[in-house]
């Protein structure tokens, strides 16, 4: 159980180094996707963890299971920025993807 314990202590470590790295990005940096992409994978790592902990029944450390709830909260609330912040990058892409495709059809209208 402690090994799960020390797992679960580094992912969450690694979760929240990775979120600075992505606040500290620029959205349309290259490694921003790569960032965003490792920030997922550590999140489902976190989950098989907490999972593993809370079907084993001998594991009853209910203030360790209080803080990662209250830690699973504050990375739902900033990861929610980092998925706002794709949101809006994919919405100026498309924004610009739409305004070309005019152009295209006003210069092939002369």
């Amino acid at each position: 159980m402690d090994k799960i314990i020390q797992q679960l202590t580094n992912v969450n470590h690694n979760i929240l180094l990775k979120l600075k790295k992505i606040n500290d990005s620029n959205p349309t940096a290259e490694d921003f996707h790569i960032l965003v992409s490792e920030l997922q994978n550590l999140i489902e790592q976190r989950e098989v963890c907490l999972k593993t902990l809370v079907s084993n029944n001998e594991f009853i450390d209910r203030p360790f299971l209080m803080e990662q709830f209250n830690l699973g909260q504050t990375l739902i609330m900033r990861a929610t920025k980092v998925m706002e912040d794709c949101r809006t990058l994919v919405q100026v892409d498309n924004n610009a993807k739409r305004q070309i495709k005019a152009y295209k059809a006003i210069e092939s209208n002369r």
